[in-house]
This record gives C-alpha cells, sequence and structure tokens, in this order.
C-alpha cells in the first residue's frame, strides 16, 4: 500500500460508523443562539448576560430575586469577616442595587448604597489573571467603599482559585445549576421568551464550556480514535489569512477605477487611477515604488485600512503632506506626528482579530464588501479630491511606470 492509499484509509476510517463524529454533528446542529452567535468562549458576553440576570430592573421580570440567590450561593463560601452573610442578603431589599459592566474595569459590579454593600464578579473563560488585576481591583473597591460590605467572586470555567485570597472561586457549572434552579422554583412568573432564553443559555454552558461538557468528550474520544487523520485535515486546514487577502483583493479589483499595488497575505494595497502620475521613488516601500497608498494591513489577524505615505521626491512628499495636514476632517489622523519615512495619515479598524477569525467566509465577504462600498462612496471622493488638487498644482509631475 502507498502512501496515498494510508491516507485514503485514515480519513475513511474517520468518516464510516463514527457514532461520537455524528452524535457532536447533531450537536453542533441543533439552534442554540448563544452558539451561532459565537458567545461560548468571549468572556465580555457572558459578563454582559450575567449582568443583565443579576440587574433588578432588567425585562427577566424577576425582580431582585436573581441578584440575592445568586449572592447567596456565592457568600455561603465567604470566610471573609467584611462580607455580607447569607442571612443578611436574604433580609435585605435588594431593588434599589444597580448592576454594571466594567465599572473600572471591573467585569461585573454590583452596588447597593441602601444596604451599604458591593459585589465584584470577575470573569475569565480562555484567559488568566494579568498584572496583579485582582488584588488591584479589591484595593480599588475597597479606596471607593470604605463603608460597605464586599463581596468578591473570581468567575472561571472550573472554578480556579484566585491569586489573591480575597476572592471566592466560582465555576461556571454554579451558573448553570443557578439558572436551571431558577427555572424549577420561579418558572410560573417567568415569560417563555424568557424561559427560552434560560435555558439555551444553561445548555450552551452544559455543552461547551464546563470541563467534562458532552462535547468536549466527544472531542476527546474522536481524537483518540482519529488522531492521524484530524492531524492531517488540521495540516491542510484552509489558511485563513491568505482567504481575507484574497477576499480583499477581488473587492477591490471590482472597482474599476482603483489600481491594485503589491499585495501579499498580510497587506492588500492600491490607489486611485488618479494618484498613479506621482513620481515613483527609487527606494519605494513596494516593488512598483509607489509613494502614496491605501493598504489594508491585515497582519495581526484583525483588518485595518490605513493611508500611508512613503518614500519619494521631497517636493512631491512636502506637498501631500500639506494636502492632508490641510483636511483634518477627510483624514483622521491629519494632526499625528509626520515621519520623514512612514506616515500612516488615516487609519480605520474595519475588524478585530476575534471578528475577523469568527466570521464564516460568505458573511466576511458580504460584510467587507458593504463596508469598502461605503468606504468609496463616502469618504474615498473627499481623500481623493484633496490629493488631485495636489497633484495639479505641482507643474512638473509625470507617469513613471504603468498602472500594475
Amino acid at each position: 500500500m502507498n502512501d496515498s492509499d494510508d491516507i485514503r484509509g485514515v480519513l475513511e476510517q474517520l468518516v464510516l460508523d463514527n457514532p461520537e463524529l455524528e452524535r457532536l454533528e447533531a450537536i453542533i446542529d441543533t439552534f442554540n443562539p448563544f452558539v451561532a452567535m459565537r458567545w461560548t468562549r468571549q468572556e465580555v458576553k457572558h459578563s454582559t448576560f450575567l449582568a443583565w440576570l443579576l440587574n433588578p430592573r432588567e425585562t427577566h421580570r424577576l425582580g431582585s430575586y436573581c441578584l440575592r440567590t445568586f449572592l447567596k450561593r456565592v457568600a455561603r463560601y465567604s470566610q471573609n469577616s467584611d462580607s455580607p452573610s447569607v442571612i443578611d442578603l436574604d433580609s435585605w431589599d435588594l431593588d434599589g442595587a444597580t448592576v454594571s459592566v466594567e465599572w473600572r474595569g471591573i467585569d461585573v459590579f454590583v452596588q447597593d448604597d441602601v444596604n451599604r454593600f458591593v459585589a465584584v464578579f470577575e470573569n475569565k473563560i480562555d484567559s488568566g489573571e494579568h498584572s496583579d488585576q485582582l488584588r488591584r481591583y479589591r484595593t480599588d473597591v475597597i479606596s471607593h467603599f470604605p463603608e460597605h460590605k464586599k463581596l468578591f467572586s473570581y468567575l472561571t470555567i472550573e472554578g480556579d482559585p484566585a491569586t489573591d485570597e480575597g476572592y471566592i472561586p466560582i465555576g461556571y457549572s454554579e451558573v448553570a445549576q443557578f439558572i436551571r434552579d431558577t427555572l424549577t422554583r420561579r418558572g410560573e412568573q417567568i415569560g417563555p421568551e424568557v424561559r427560552s432564553f434560560l435555558e439555551q443559555y444553561a445548555e450552551m454552558i452544559r455543552r461547551h464550556i464546563v470541563e467534562d461538557s458532552e462535547v468536549q468528550q466527544l472531542c476527546r474520544a474522536i481524537y483518540s480514535k482519529h488522531q492521524k487523520a484530524l492531524d492531517l485535515i488540521w495540516e491542510h486546514r484552509p489558511d485563513r489569512a491568505a482567504m481575507v487577502s484574497d477576499t480583499l483583493q477581488e473587492i477591490v479589483a471590482s472597482e474599476s477605477n482603483l489600481f491594485r499595488d503589491h499585495c501579499s497575505k498580510s497587506y492588500v494595497r492600491f490607489i486611485p487611477g488618479s494618484w498613479d502620475v506621482l513620481p515613483r521613488a527609487a527606494d519605494g516601500w513596494t516593488p512598483t515604488k509607489r509613494m502614496l497608498l491605501f493598504e489594508f494591513d491585515i497582519s495581526k489577524g484583525g483588518i485595518f485600512l490605513k493611508l500611508v505615505l512613503g518614500p519619494g521626491d521631497q517636493a512631491v512628499r512636502q506637498l501631500l503632506q500639506s494636502a492632508v495636514v490641510e483636511n483634518p476632517a477627510v483624514f483622521n489622523k491629519a494632526g499625528s506626528k509626520v515621519y520623514p519615512r512612514w506616515w500612516s495619515c488615516h487609519t480605520e479598524k474595519w475588524m478585530s482579530a476575534s471578528q475577523a477569525e469568527d466570521a464564516e467566509p460568505a458573511e466576511l465577504k458580504t460584510t467587507l464588501t458593504q463596508r469598502f462600498q461605503q468606504f468609496v462612496v463616502e469618504r474615498l471622493p473627499a481623500m481623493q479630491s484633496a490629493v488631485d488638487s495636489a497633484i495639479q498644482a505641482f507643474p512638473n509631475l509625470r507617469t513613471i511606470g504603468e498602472p500594475s
């Protein structure tokens, strides 16, 4: 048997009579809005959900029940004399408590000035602590609320211990159980839409987040039985950065009045055709040696559109620089420091690294196409007009080379 036959055999074994894979596909194919929106590993989304659930004035219509009940579940583990007891929390009227996301960097912050109480929930999914942040948050809260009782909680997938002993470790299984208990005990008070919302969130935690979830068990079983095939598939997986670059190049090429310049997996460059009369520098920054280029920078996973002024004839460069500086409403970096060789005079963040990574190819192309069309219609004309005016004011410009 040759190598090709061996490869075919391990791939066939993966897809033939594989009950674990079929079960995994069934779970993945089951609609869950949180999975569909790619919430499973996004800490900010989970913090926002927890804040919604704990807020007495939110649309779940359970008032302070969720806040009181969840705080009691956390407080039962506390050994800090400065923390409220379970009895305190059960007896207090918490209807006036406020729940904030990202208060002074804290993921979820509860404040109740009537009962002189605050609670901190620091939430970690895939990331860990950094820069001594737990101690800094606790010190900050103590400084701001010296007379309040305080409850500090560290929420992780498995309830990992915090580096700061002032925090109570809580696992996501505790959150899922709390939601299930709430549905059982207060189900008659909850509308059908909210009930479905809570059920699907708890199910997402059970299947996709907590250790030894069904998804994790299935993945381990499949990998154990089919490691060679899965390693082979991973080795030949599509290159995400190359796909993004190809998509952007295709979008740029669809505009007949734009010229593509040198492109790579990390950068996609172009100019309006009217700018091709600018002289090209002997020490240019792309093979075409053009001195002024738009570029999509995808080198760090995100997608940024920049206008960059590179090396070139100093007189022409000064003219272009002046055209930018005189139009701060058009070029958003017009007031930034001008560097002698490279100057990014306009920058737009189109997508974060996580957004670009999570988007399906068709969704990514649609989003980028719409964004590019908006740029071409709404912002490019003013930029082109400012540069064209500068070009027309320079008497000795001539085309060097042909459009690429």
